[in-house]
């Protein structure tokens, strides 16, 4: 069993830094950085304090000089490590407390302790509550708040350090892909095989299992399934990791191999645009040219994304993302079909954006497993 690591202080540094530099070039006097805890808007707190917020409102008042301050963050204060020193919690219900108006004078407090009440603050993401953001106004009048997307900019590229929590989660990932081909077999329930898998996980130190479920069924297996191994599991540091692999008990149907056949050939396609100054649409097109010829065609919702703090981030491999490629980001492509395969088909790999070709982690071999 391998212990949770952290990212170092370090590469808090390092991020910090990075974040007061745009922050000075947007003319902010502070952040408010702030998670609901979903899977998809998690990571930008995790970016600022490595604290994970584990499905509950968490914010960081991030000033341009001075310390940091988080409020409802959980976990041993003053703990080796930790980077953020100065924390709060609600003063009521004992600290959870599910809706978010009553963290806003807890957070204009903060403002004022910092001292820029009546400056710039950036909200970091794409939302906030309106009655958050409406006691926050009455809290704090002479401040101006305005939109900002720092953080989810400078988190799309990876330091060296991050890459190296990246790179363990696809050997964790693998692990638990080699629990599946071993016990996976006619004869067992669909909860057996998925709990050993993810048993294999939590021995890696997972964090979370979320987003796309394992298949869970009290049913027992027969010689004629296949199992569809699709686990997007946060690792080391907080990195969301995604492989999907398919095991078949016998001869999978033509249809289902021509099927995943066909989404090896997307993803390859697709991961030969990955390179820098191309977008996630190049890509895109590049996936659903390999589809010409036969019945399907790409899935508008798109055909991967970024994935790391956030298990879905930017670039989107979508026909309307300009972002631009940059080595250092880590990005997922997992084809999808329209309409969709008689069989949940999601090849996935995660690639790691190089100055040349991509860098695929995981080291298992995506052609159907007949077992």
């Amino acid at each position: 069993m391998l212990k949770m690591e952290r990212a170092s202080l370090k590469e808090r540094d390092r991020r910090w830094l990075n974040i007061r530099r745009e922050m000075r070039r947007n003319g902010l006097d502070g952040l408010i950085v702030l998670s609901d805890g979903h899977v998809e808007r998690a990571g930008s707190v995790r970016y600022v304090s490595d604290v994970s917020t584990r499905a509950m409102y968490v914010y960081v008042v991030f000033p341009l000089e001075g310390e940091p301050i988080g409020i409802n963050m959980r976990g041993a204060l003053n703990a080796p490590g930790e980077w953020i020193k100065n924390r709060r919690l609600l003063p009521l219900r004992g600290g959870w407390v599910v809706d978010s108006e009553p963290y806003a004078p807890v957070v204009a407090e903060a403002i004022k302790e910092l001292k820029i009440e009546k400056g710039c603050i950036g909200i970091e993401g794409d939302y906030i509550s309106a009655p958050m953001y409406q006691r926050l106004i009455k809290e704090l009048p002479e401040a101006t708040f305005k939109p900002s997307k720092i953080i989810h900019e400078l988190k799309m590229v990876k330091s060296p350090e991050e890459i190296t929590f990246v790179e363990r989660g696809a050997e964790m990932m693998d692990k638990a892909y080699e629990t599946c081909l071993e016990i996976a077999r006619p004869g067992k329930t669909w909860n057996e095989v998925s709990s050993e898998i993810c048993k294999t996980l939590y021995d890696w130190a997972v964090e979370e299992i979320g987003g796309f479920p394992l298949p869970r069924s009290t049913n027992i297996m027969k010689p004629v399934d296949s199992y569809l191994f699709y686990p997007e599991a946060q690792a080391f540091g907080g990195y969301w990791i995604q492989l999907g692999r398919l095991v078949s008990f016998g001869e999978p149907s033509r249809e289902l191999r021509e099927a995943w056949d066909l989404s090896i050939e997307a993803e390859r396609r697709g991961a030969e645009k990955m390179r820098p100054g191309n977008t996630g649409a190049d890509v895109m097109k590049a996936a659903n040219d390999a589809l010409k010829g036969s019945k399907y065609t790409a899935a508008l919702r798109g055909c991967g994304h970024g994935v790391a703090l956030d298990v879905v981030e930017r670039p989107y491999i979508t026909y309307d993302d300009e972002t631009v490629f940059q080595p250092g980001m880590v990005v997922t492509i997992h084809p999808m079909f329209s309409p969709p395969a008689p069989y949940p088909v999601l090849v996935a790999d995660t690639f790691v954006v190089t100055e040349d070709e991509p860098r695929k982690l995981s080291r298992m071999t995506p052609e159907v497993k007949v077992i």
